[in-house]
């Protein structure tokens, strides 16, 4: 009778352990992002609305402070992240070959473009942003300014152009990468050699040619939109040599136990109301259903003149990753 006792309150204990366990699954929700404060602020009540019974937690930092983090999450045991959602692409193939995210596939992602996923469902775009230049008009006459990237190299430019670091941020990683890919070392080099600062993300680099320091700079289109209705002397280069289309890709985290709510919340990002905080946001929507942000341009434009994301680019990027940013700071930092 004594051991019967025993037995039933273990099980007792064992239910009550596993309800806490679910509960806790099923009421805390965190989402580690790159998006911008304010996106998240236009988010989050509408999530709130659409999940009354989950709680949302957010990390925001920079795509690669995002991947630091994570990393050393999982050295530690594992990571809090439900879901991620930043732009270093090449970070998601890592942390999908290596096993830890889940394929996510539904009838939304089915609708987004291959170049745009993962095959394995490891990831999907839920934005696109688009790295351009930009110039301004007060230090620069609209004759004189530059017409592409490469031209960035010319000694006419020297201490008059800056960039984010793509030790930062995941969108001027790609950019750098892409660069790298197509213009190799010697274009970095040039750069360097040009005074080029290169140093914190988008909206720093905003900063600096507004204030002049640097008044030609590569910056994602969506910072410039921002600022299409405050600031004339800001204008938008779309470069002749391609702009660089980029992903803000999304993956749910490998844990154990259910992953059905950071499914269902995955896919509420792919959702009309998710798109369309996107659009607001001044990112291009994968859906070809949506609308440009406003004041930018039909995504096809940009699509016709862009650097060519390869499957070569994507797995050489993706393997030398590291030794990208290594090289990229013994020439420009060192």
């Amino acid at each position: 009778m004594k051991f019967r006792s025993i037995l039933l309150i273990c099980l007792s204990l064992t239910i009550l352990s596993c309800n806490k366990d679910e509960k806790k699954e099923s009421n805390e929700v965190w989402i580690y992002t790159s998006m911008y404060k304010d996106t998240i602020a236009d988010m989050t009540p509408k999530l709130q609305k659409a999940f009354p019974n989950l709680k949302f937690q957010w990390f925001q930092a920079g795509s690669e402070e995002i991947a630091t983090k994570v990393n050393a999450e999982i050295l530690a045991g594992g990571t809090q992240a439900d879901i991620l959602i930043s732009s270093d692409r090449f970070w998601y193939e890592e942390m999908g070959n290596t096993g830890y995210l889940i394929g996510f596939n539904s009838e939304k992602t089915s609708a987004i473009p291959s170049q745009l996923k993962h095959p394995k469902g490891y990831y999907n775009a839920v934005s696109i942003p688009v790295m351009v230049m930009a110039f301004n008009s007060e230090a620069i006459n609209e004759s004189d300014a530059p017409k592409s990237f490469k031209e960035m190299a010319d000694d006419k430019w020297k201490a008059k152009f800056t960039t984010g670091s793509p030790l930062a941020s995941g969108t001027n990683f790609t950019t750098m990468a892409m660069l790298q890919h197509n213009y190799g070392w010697d274009y970095f080099k040039a750069l360097k050699n040009n005074e080029t600062i290169a140093q914190g993300g988008n909206s720093s680099v905003l900063r600096r040619i507004q204030s002049k320091e640097r008044p030609v700079g590569w910056v994602l289109l969506e910072n410039l939109l921002r600022f299409q209705d405050k600031d004339q002397r800001l204008k938008t280069i779309f470069p002749e040599d391609g702009v660089v289309l980029q992903a803000n890709v999304m993956g749910i985290t490998k844990k154990d136990g259910s992953r059905e709510n950071a499914k269902k919340v995955a896919d509420w990002f792919l959702s009309q109301d998710g798109q369309a905080a996107m659009v607001r946001s001044f990112m291009y929507s994968p859906f070809e259903s949506f609308e440009p942000p406003k004041g930018a341009p039909p995504f096809s434009k940009l699509l016709s003149n862009s650097f060519e994301w390869s499957k070569e680019f994507i797995e050489k990027t993706t393997k030398t990753r590291a030794e990208l940013k290594e090289k990229f700071t013994e020439i420009m930092f060192q």
